[in-house]
């Protein structure tokens, strides 16, 4: 499906910005012959295992950005997992490309954008910083989670809540691995050589991107070696007292083996 899509509220610049998701055949036909896109260019951006990554493109002229974003625990999936959003700038028209399940982001910025949004890049980055605040978002919420099940799990240890911290780990891993990804392609646009020409303002917006992204990197490190000690101890614990319980039924089989053979 292929939306033109508009800004809520005033802003000053003209621009074109088609949002893309569950892209079909019909809406390939269209992105080639209406909008001369290259089969090549459209395999890109309709690839859903694209890594974040940065591409100017000097014989199309067209700039091609992927960026990772959180997806929250679903009936398929009940761990925290990462999908990305595409944005191909071809002149003064922007691209984004996802899947229906980060549509809500895409949405939400929409509404409220930032009114201080002069050009292509502005946008691009705009969106990208609104999108990355959903990183803290799931990170406190995957923080809340561990919180709780440190209490339970400092009662009494259950399976079902060590299976619980186990997801929580898991979406960690997700989360710190596109977090990582995604800075490298930030810091990668500060390179001259990368072919995004950027002026003071979307240099400075890529900046503040950054920040925050970094922000969620300290976060999530935090929270993995806090969550690994709580696994490792409450592993620890129940191996502890398996031990003993073995221990015990060894001890009790052998009276009953003596008790026996007094018989």
């Amino acid at each position: 499906m292929i939306i033109k899509q508009k800004l809520a509220g005033n802003i000053d610049f003209d621009y074109k910005w088609y949002d893309i998701y569950n892209c079909d055949d019909h809406d390939i036909r269209l992105l080639k012959d209406d909008f001369d896109l290259t089969s090549e260019i459209i395999s890109y951006i309709t690839d859903l295992h694209e890594r974040p990554h940065f591409d100017h493109d000097y014989i199309t002229n067209s700039d091609l950005l992927v960026y990772d974003v959180p997806v929250w625990p679903t009936a398929d999936a009940d761990h925290f997992t990462t999908l990305p959003i595409k944005f191909l700038m071809v002149g003064h028209t922007l691209f984004t490309v996802h899947s229906p399940d980060t549509t809500y982001m895409i949405e939400e910025f929409r509404q409220k954008p930032d009114e201080h949004i002069h050009s292509e890049k502005e946008l691009i980055f705009a969106i990208l910083f609104a999108v990355t605040k959903y990183f803290q978002r799931a990170l406190s919420q995957l923080n809340s989670q561990r919180l709780v099940l440190d209490n339970h799990l400092s009662e009494r240890i259950h399976n079902k809540d060590l299976q619980e911290l186990s997801q929580v780990e898991k979406s960690l891993v997700y989360l710190s691995s596109s977090i990582r990804t995604n800075l490298m392609m930030l810091e990668s646009l500060k390179n001259k050589k990368s072919g995004l020409h950027m002026n003071a303002s979307e240099e400075e917006m890529c900046d503040d991107i950054i920040i925050e992204v970094q922000q969620s990197l300290q976060m999530i490190k935090i929270y993995s070696e806090v969550t690994e000690e709580i696994s490792k101890t409450s592993n620890n614990i129940l191996n502890n007292n398996l031990n003993n319980t073995m221990q015990f039924l060894t001890v009790w089989s052998l009276l009953l083996t003596l008790s026996l053979i007094h018989i």
